[in-house]
């Protein structure tokens, strides 16, 4: 039982360390690219806050596979209600993403600095894509999950 939760540790701290890429890319931008978005302030804080809240939350989830019985289940009750309340933090932040990234979208000018549409164009894409991809993951897992269930109708449970 040692071996396999130390390999499911070990697995936890992997995973967590690839998923840490686009938080830290986000909050790298955000804080190199905070003066470079005229259009909207906010884009550059949404990615510093996504960014950061980011990283939190994949240390919390580490932490919480650290602090998990054989069974999985979590032994600190405390490090469940912080995720909880990061999780519910993160939904109403995209939210406000998906408000000051899209409303933009048509309008925002890449070259021209001195242009009060301007936003830095990886800046901005960055947080464009960030929020699109999201919304293409949530529909691929929502036609996962329709396929599955058709299957299961299809060949029985």
């Amino acid at each position: 039982a040692v071996v396999s939760t130390q390999s499911t540790g070990i697995a936890c701290i992997a995973l967590a360390a690839v998923l840490l890429a686009i938080p830290v890319v986000q909050l790298y931008y955000g804080v190199n690219k905070k003066d470079d978005c005229a259009i909207n302030s906010k884009i550059p804080l949404y990615l510093i806050v996504s960014g950061a809240s980011g990283v939190a939350a994949i240390v919390l989830q580490v932490l919480s596979c650290m602090c998990s019985d054989e069974n999985g289940e979590s032994k600190c009750a405390l490090l469940t209600h912080i995720q909880s309340l990061l999780n519910l933090f993160n939904f109403a932040w995209f939210i406000c993403g998906n408000v000051w990234v899209y409303k933009v979208h048509g309008e925002v000018v890449y070259d021209d600095t001195a242009s009060e549409f301007f936003c830095d164009k990886t800046a901005y894409l960055l947080a464009f894509w960030c929020i699109t991809a999201a919304y293409i993951m949530l529909g691929a897992m929502c036609l996962l999950g329709i396929l599955l269930c058709m299957c299961m109708v299809c060949f029985g449970s």
